[in-house]
């Protein structure tokens, strides 16, 4: 669910998010409960309502502190989505430098505490005339948003703090790899430990609350390792160029000819998805086989493939010259298939061919046999 813009970022709803609201609700009408055990059912559930909203706006706000730091170093953030673990801020690019990496992902936390800071002030300050249930919820959010600060401070990559930490041990090694490797070691330690405890808590104490404990630790052990994966990634992508990556065009199918007959002669007998479609020995466009599916079989008789190739300006573009952690990036925001790129030269414009996921894929496979050439 798209809810809006906020400083030129797209802020998405996932159905997801729905649980972590209700999971709240529910405990702080259970803690409202708690302290009040004469509480009307309305109280109640007015309590649970109130603040599962409140720390829906509080992720927010905690990520806008990420994204919005992150815009001030010069990163481009594409969306903000909240689900069910909470939210991740979308930032297109990893931080620069280890000074920035901390302040981005320190914001996020301190935010979070500052918030639970300020209802806990509103909680001791409000006046008793108040209705009890606001008391209750005042002093929950209070306490809720701390616990969250807190919890984000881990040093669990990665989380907030294990990005915290990769920032420390980057600057004091000035090699991100390790710093990254060692950071993950920890977060995906966490993990383990957040299961293993979890699985004490339902099989020795009896609390299903586990569940929650067992589903987070592998969500974070998880995450700390294809995060680790992707850094190593970035920083091979960043060492060659999308000249290193193109290969030379053999296979271009003529503008002027029958759907059936590039069918018949490029799709079947090479087995490939798609192909450069050529007219005056220039690029013009990509025939798809998604787009040959969409045409009725009556008319791949009749119909000329620039007819139906996609053009070149529906494709973005990149230079020969630009990084594959560029075009990996560019590839990634591609909202629709095919995910490919228009490789053009710098000096003339021209467009020279393309490349796809499966370049970018063979380029990480060679850097990974032959490291010292990446």
């Amino acid at each position: 669910m798209n809810l809006g813009k906020i400083k030129g970022i797209q802020i998405k709803l996932h159905f997801s998010t729905m649980l972590i609201v209700g999971l709240v609700g529910f405990y702080a009408a259970t803690f409202f409960l708690s302290l009040v055990p004469e509480a009307s059912l309305i109280d109640i559930i007015l309590v649970g309502i109130i603040n599962g909203l409140i720390i829906l706006l509080s992720i927010l706000i905690h990520e806008l502190f990420h994204s919005i730091m992150a815009q001030r170093y010069g990163l481009k953030v594409s969306e903000i989505e909240l689900y069910l673990f909470g939210g991740v801020s979308k930032i297109e690019e990893e931080p620069r430098t280890a000074k920035s990496e901390f302040i981005i992902s320190f914001v996020g936390p301190l935010s979070s505490l500052l918030l639970g800071v300020l209802f806990l002030v509103f909680f001791i300050i409000s006046p008793s005339i108040l209705p009890v249930w606001l008391f209750a919820t005042l002093l929950y959010s209070g306490i809720s948003n701390i616990a969250l600060g807190f919890f984000n401070l881990l040093p669990a990559f990665p989380m907030d703090g294990g990005r915290i930490l990769r920032a420390f041990l980057w600057q004091r090694r000035k090699n991100l790899l390790s710093a990254t490797k060692t950071a993950s070691k920890v977060g995906i330690f966490i993990g383990y430990s957040l299961m293993a405890y979890g699985f004490i808590q339902i099989f020795l104490l009896g609390i299903l609350g586990g569940f929650w404990l067992i589903l987070m630790g592998s969500f974070l052990r998880k995450s700390a390792r294809n995060s680790y994966i992707q850094t190593i990634n970035d920083f091979s992508l960043s060492k060659i160029n999308v000249k290193d990556i193109i290969y030379p065009l053999s296979l271009e199918i003529p503008s002027d000819m029958l759907i059936n007959d590039a069918l018949r002669e490029y799709f079947i007998k090479y087995k490939k998805s798609k192909f450069p479609v050529v007219s005056d020995n220039k690029i013009t466009g990509m025939l798809d086989i998604d787009d040959i599916k969409k045409l009725p079989a009556e008319q791949r008789t009749s119909s000329y493939v620039e007819n139906v190739q996609r053009t070149l300006l529906e494709y973005p573009s990149i230079y020969l010259e630009d990084t594959g952690k560029e075009a990996m990036r560019k590839l990634v925001s591609i909202r629709k298939k095919p995910h490919v790129l228009v490789v053009k030269e710098k000096a003339n414009n021209n467009t020279i061919g393309f490349i796809d996921e499966q370049d970018l894929y063979l380029a990480l496979k060679f850097c990974t046999l032959n490291p010292n050439a990446c």
